[in-house]
């Protein structure tokens, strides 16, 4: 190793070291999310672990804020998503989506708020690092999607899971062929399996796969490397490359979101919601 090289790591090792000393208590955001900054890493944690980090319009709501929170510090490099428990989330609170019928200012919070959310993480300016362990599924994985890297854990499991009980994901059937290869795309949100880490890695969807419950620390590692650089050039270099990848996908996901409120509103969807908490394969008649 040449004496740049050896001054270089000598460096990064101090300023992780650093980061995790300044790590300051987590902040909760509204009920189910955790904000905190260490050095110039900020972590959004979402904290509903007895429900796999289930996502309620509540957190839709106080994760919006959190990213703002996190855009508006200047001295915030990188971003890291994670989630608590044994999950990183399983996408939407299907059990409060069933109460949608009865309470309708619920479903049009979702279809105001929901958008809105995703909006503000693909426009992040700055590197998001998504760590990834236990269940990830529906909106987690969408979560994955807009995050620049994923890191996950090699137990992780990883899937679009709409087609199985609620028809499918509008963020996804965007997003997804654009971060995997579209024959790939189409098997997982057709058939709603879920994949290894080891073998979304291999698709293209994660960056690196490492021991069970070490996700959130390599995630720190490399935000910590990545913190280091010329902020102003990574910010640059996050926009180009978007602009090059997503060019288009603005009227896309409106259109997206408009095909999710039709199904949404469709006997199937309902039948969907049943079947879940029945727990039992749904019967789909196509209306």
């Amino acid at each position: 190793m040449d004496s740049l090289s050896a001054a270089r790591d000598a460096f990064q090792e101090r300023l992780l070291a650093a980061l995790y000393k300044a790590r300051a208590p987590g902040e909760l955001m509204g009920d189910s999310i955790l904000y905190e900054k260490s050095g110039h890493v900020a972590t959004i944690t979402m904290n509903r672990p007895d429900a796999l980090n289930a996502i309620t319009v509540d957190m839709i709501e106080s994760f919006a804020a959190a990213l703002q929170r996190a855009q508006g510090d200047s001295n915030v490099r990188v971003l890291i998503i994670a989630g608590s428990g044994r999950a990183f989330c399983v996408g939407a609170d299907i059990r409060q989506l069933q109460r949608w019928e009865q309470e309708p200012e619920l479903r049009a919070r979702f279809y105001d708020l929901a958008p809105k959310m995703f909006e503000a993480l693909e426009a992040f300016p700055r590197p998001v690092i998504a760590a990834v362990n236990g269940v990830v599924a529906a909106g987690g994985f969408e979560l994955c999607c807009f995050c620049d890297i994923v890191i996950a854990a090699e137990d992780a499991r990883i899937g679009d899971a709409h087609a199985n009980f609620v028809g499918f994901g509008p963020v996804s059937a965007v997003i997804a062929p654009r971060m995997l290869p579209p024959k790939l795309a189409s098997e997982l949100l057709f058939a709603g399996e879920m994949w290894s880490a080891v073998r979304m890695k291999e698709a293209g969807l994660v960056n690196h796969v490492v021991a069970s419950g070490q996700a959130l620390a390599a995630a720190h590692e490399l935000a910590a490397k990545i913190a280091s650089k010329q902020p102003l050039a990574l910010e640059a270099a996050k926009s180009l490359m978007r602009r090059t990848a997503r060019a288009g996908s603005a009227a896309l996901m409106s259109d997206a979101f408009e095909h999710a409120r039709r199904i949404f509103e469709t006997e199937d969807f309902a039948e969907g919601l049943r079947a879940f908490h029945e727990k039992r394969p749904p019967v789909f008649t196509g209306r």
